[in-house]
């Protein structure tokens, strides 16, 4: 591809992404403002003379301070409107997610403060899986191979070329899933330059998605957890504190014993059934008397 329609292709795509963020983001927007006019019709059924939403501005969402003092805010908003509400965490969440946005920890933990751990730890673990397949769906409709492993390439240079023989090395074994899975658990690699890059790289979306939702499991869990802990927590970097880091690694090893018992039992079997395959000399013979 020569340089002006490399720079066509990547005008193009921009324009595209554009597009489609300003509708995603136009959308969660819509379902925002509905909410917020739902809650403050409710306030002013009461008989209130301010609503609780005036307490919540902006940086509510963007820094565990201000998530901390509006903590009481939030939790009367999804008592007043829960299904809506609900709705529109789902949506921004998807959103961060599709496009790679940071800070789905801090929603992780908006998650655990404002919801019971029984729904908030499996409902963040399904919109992780849903956003990651989202940005992956994005990266195969939308753009072309050759911008989005070149992209890879110059953000994080040799990345995609051990990426690329760890796949295929392990599509050749029958291990796929276990990479994936480990790839997930261990995160050696940015969670965003996963999606981007595996429909490139072969990784077929029906391994890909359970890959992502079983493989944050540990780290959803931790940071959820932590929200039901929310005012004891004076900074993010408490998210991933000793104990927490310990409790990680427990459950990500725990994770990985029944896969690898697996695999090791299938690298055993595997010798058996060659050497049952085999005829025998004197079998040979005999057949061919």
């Amino acid at each position: 591809m020569s340089p002006s329609s490399r720079s066509r292709a990547l005008l193009l795509l921009a324009a595209k992404l554009a597009l489609v963020f300003g509708c995603a983001l136009a959308a969660s927007l819509g379902l925002c403002l509905l909410l917020v006019r739902r809650v403050r019709a409710h306030d002013a059924a009461l008989g209130l003379a301010t609503s609780k939403l005036d307490r919540v501005s902006l940086r509510s969402l963007s820094s565990l301070e201000g998530l901390q003092q509006s903590h009481e805010t939030f939790l009367h908003v999804f008592a007043v409107q829960f299904p809506l509400a609900l709705l529109c965490f789902a949506c921004l969440y998807v959103l961060k997610q599709t496009f790679a946005i940071p800070g789905s920890a801090l929603l992780n933990v908006f998650a655990g403060a404002t919801l019971p751990l029984a729904v908030a730890f499996p409902l963040v673990c399904l919109l992780t899986a849903t956003g990651a397949s989202c940005c992956f769906l994005l990266s195969k409709w939308l753009a072309s191979e050759e911008i989005v492993l070149g992209v890879c390439e110059r953000l994080l240079p040799g990345k995609l070329q051990a990426l690329r023989m760890k796949i295929e090395d392990a599509r050749e074994r029958g291990q796929l899933p276990f990479l994936l899975l480990f790839l997930r658990v261990f995160p050696f690699s940015p969670n965003w330059f996963l999606n981007l890059a595996s429909p490139w790289l072969k990784v077929p979306l029906k391994l890909f998605a359970p890959s992502v939702a079983v493989g944050l499991l540990p780290y959803n869990f931790a940071t959820v957890h932590a929200g039901a802990m929310l005012s004891s927590l004076r900074s993010t970097s408490d998210l991933l504190d000793p104990r927490t880091m310990g409790l990680l690694m427990l459950l990500a090893v725990g994770m990985l014993i029944p896969a690898l018992l697996k695999r090791k039992a299938k690298e055993q079997t595997a010798p058996a059934d060659d050497g049952q395959a085999q005829p025998t000399p004197e079998r040979s013979s005999k057949k061919s008397d």
